[in-house]
């Protein structure tokens, strides 16, 4: 009886045996299969976030291109910033002055990966008209129209890390001594070439202009004197017709 209940046993042992093997590998294999997936969307999200800040930076840069050429700082300072602080800067602009442009940047760094920021300027009545929220960096440029006091907020709002933040602002357009702006000696020769060549085009044209003048008033001259000589012989075959008229009334007298 023990010998055919242990056969029965084994048989039963033997037939479950295959489907809990198939349990036991199965959890393996969606456990990979997890992992794949978990390691995909890590590389996606690196894949994202490289592209992201490859298209800030080259953002970045036309911006600068655009707006902060020949940029000349007034202030460039770099400063730790503490947790949960701010830092204000303030630009003053004369009573009754011309608008003036205003431009600069910030750049925040900080040990761990996250190092953003928030920044802000406000104008004299406490306006923002420019803002930028948990930005790593970032350019502004604005026309300051009103007279006053013009402040530039950075802040930390993070509990714990402190970062290293540096700031410039300047105002005006001053602009680099460029390539363009200077002369070489090979412009100044063409710009002396080119005034010689108008010189002579121009005394050219007076020449030939003089010398049509005179052909005419040669021609003139030519026609007055034979004018005058014909005048003249005229002249004189009237006289002597008369000389001889008056000879012959004289020589033909009669005795009355």
């Amino acid at each position: 009886m023990w010998r055919r209940l242990l056969a029965i046993l084994g048989c039963c042992w033997c037939l479950l045996r295959p489907g809990m093997a198939q349990d036991v590998n199965k959890p393996g294999a969606e456990l990979e299969s997890e992992v794949a997936d978990v390691g995909k969307e890590d590389l996606a999200a690196d894949a994202a976030r490289a592209a992201s800040n490859t298209g800030m930076q080259a953002g970045l840069v036309d911006e600068w291109d655009k707006h902060m050429e020949g940029f000349v700082p007034e202030l460039l300072l770099t400063f730790p910033l503490a947790a949960r602080s701010d830092e204000f800067f303030y630009e003053d602009i004369a009573q009754d002055s011309s608008p003036v442009l205003i431009r600069g940047g910030f750049f925040a760094s900080a040990s761990e990966e996250s190092s953003s920021v928030e920044f802000s300027v406000t104008d004299p009545k406490g306006n923002i008209i420019f803002e930028k929220k948990d930005q790593a960096e970032g350019l502004f440029h604005f026309i300051a129209k009103k007279s006053g006091t013009y402040t530039f907020i950075v802040s930390n709002h993070r509990w714990m890390q402190e970062k290293m933040v540096t700031f410039a602002v300047g105002k005006g357009n001053q602009t680099h001594l460029q390539p363009q702006h200077l002369t070489t000696m090979e412009d100044h020769v063409k710009a002396i070439d080119k005034t010689l060549i108008d010189i002579q085009t121009e005394s050219t044209y007076l020449w030939i202009r003089q010398k049509s003048h005179m052909k005419a008033v040669e021609n003139i001259h030519t026609r007055v004197l034979s004018f005058c000589v014909v005048e003249f012989l005229v002249l004189i075959g009237v006289s002597g017709f008369q000389v001889h008229f008056i000879k012959s009334l004289l020589s033909d007298r009669r005795v009355l």
